[in-house]
């Protein structure tokens, strides 16, 4: 089973209590009108879900401006990417690493064959990847923009060549923008939503766990032009991909505008000071663009374990390939316990380490 993010269940008896920072999730948690659609589905439960979601997927279409016949459902992106590579049945996909783990897991018990490209140091998508889609003899590309765990970004000339070649080469692309919305305020993140008329080819996944704070509900989508392409992924996988709750707490959290506002705003300002904070400890830094900053800390390949006496959960990002031990992603949480990890960073580094961090 590959390894995630927020398993608070780790340690069962204090779960409850753990400060979690290796799960991106929104720190204001689920918005009120949210809480409230779920309460109010709660007497519809003995009804079975609608298979086809219809008014979710009505809802979805008129936020992103695309047709309710190119959305397809599940029980978050990770039900949706496993679908994809089941419906699709790709023979050759070119991955780029550091990745999310579910993308190779998904492809490879589907049959497929599976390449990664090494991203070059800084972990960033170049130009070089053109000519590996170029050369290589692939069907199935998959991106992800902004990049997890690193959440660097795809410049967008070079994406849209990227797509304009994976269309020549005949190469299905999985576009994984999960992460997007919370990076709209980076000019050099853009989301391909509006243009997908243009790309047939793509699948854009996305998700409403993270901005709405809803990860044990489980809620993604994918939008693609063509309607074949979701017609087969959403007839792939068992019925009733989406639960009653679910679909509830997905409407009511496109209608949460104000949230969204407030989350984005918050997220704008919080994720660089704590990037710059944790710059001052000496770690080496990537910039952030979404709601988790990703750094290095080169002396210190067990900062996870240190924190857990603290009731610290941190990212390890040794199980990314192409990563090792000394990789970690923090979430942006409130300021008080961004305040709270920096603390007890200090604490473990004392003024030996925290001497020697700044040195190096």
């Amino acid at each position: 089973m590959p390894k995630h993010g927020g398993n608070i269940y780790q340690n069962p008896e204090c779960s409850a209590e753990w400060l979690d920072f290796s799960a991106n999730i929104n720190p204001f948690g689920v918005p009120e009108t949210v809480q409230h659609a779920i309460q109010r589905a709660v007497a519809a439960l003995v009804h079975y879900p609608d298979p086809a979601q219809q008014k979710l997927r009505q809802a979805l279409a008129e936020s992103h401006g695309r047709l309710p016949a190119e959305i397809v459902c599940g029980n978050g992106g990770a039900d949706v990417i496993f679908r994809i590579a089941h419906a699709l049945k790709p023979q050759h996909a070119l991955l780029p690493v550091p990745a999310f783990s579910e993308y190779e897991a998904a492809l490879r018990e589907a049959g497929c064959h599976v390449t990664h490209w090494n991203m070059p140091f800084p972990y960033q998508i170049t130009p070089a990847l053109l000519d590996e889609l170029r050369q290589g003899n692939y069907d199935f590309l998959v991106l992800c923009n902004p990049n997890n765990p690193t959440g660097t970004g795809i410049p967008p000339a070079l994406l849209e060549q990227l797509l304009h070649l994976a269309a020549e080469k005949h190469v299905f692309v999985l576009l994984d923008e999960c992460f997007c919305d919370m990076a709209e305020t980076e000019p050099d993140i853009v989301s391909m939503i509006p243009r997908l008329s243009e790309f047939p080819h793509v699948l854009v996944l996305k998700s409403l766990t993270k901005l709405y704070a809803l990860a044990g509900l489980r809620l993604g989508y994918g939008i693609c032009s063509d309607q074949k392409v979701t017609a087969k992924i959403a007839h792939t996988g068992q019925p009733w991909s989406v639960n009653l709750l679910a679909e509830a707490a997905g409407i009511a959290a496109l209608s949460a505008e104000d949230y969204r506002k407030m989350s984005l705003e918050f997220l704008q300002n919080e994720r660089w000071r704590l990037f710059d904070e944790l710059g001052k400890l000496g770690f080496r830094m990537w910039k952030p663009s979404a709601n988790y900053v990703f750094f290095q800390a080169e002396q210190c390949p067990d900062l996870d374990r240190q924190l857990l006496p603290y009731g610290i959960l941190l990212r390890h990002c040794d199980t990314y390939d192409g990563l090792d031990a000394t990789y970690y992603r923090a979430a942006v949480r409130l300021p008080e316990e961004n305040q709270y990890l920096l603390h007890c960073l200090r604490c473990i580094l004392g003024e030996e380490g925290l001497l020697w961090q700044q040195n190096h």
